[in-house]
């Protein structure tokens, strides 16, 4: 299924919800899961390694 249809899908059927706690629920779980990409950036920025190159140059022509 593309991606629009599915989100039409999933929007009609959200729709069609009228119990508080099944929306409640679906609340929930985007809120996790927009917490957890979050923290998926926050490690993949603090795993980026530092480039060293130019310091180990002149390291190197300092020996």
């Amino acid at each position: 299924m593309q991606k629009e249809e599915l989100k039409k899908s999933l929007l009609e059927r959200i729709d069609q919800i009228d119990d508080i706690n099944k929306l409640t629920a679906i609340q929930t779980i985007l809120n996790t899961l927009e917490n957890e990409q979050l923290s998926l950036d926050d490690i993949n920025d603090a795993l980026e390694t530092e480039d060293f190159s130019g310091y180990i140059k002149e390291w190197l022509k300092d020996m």
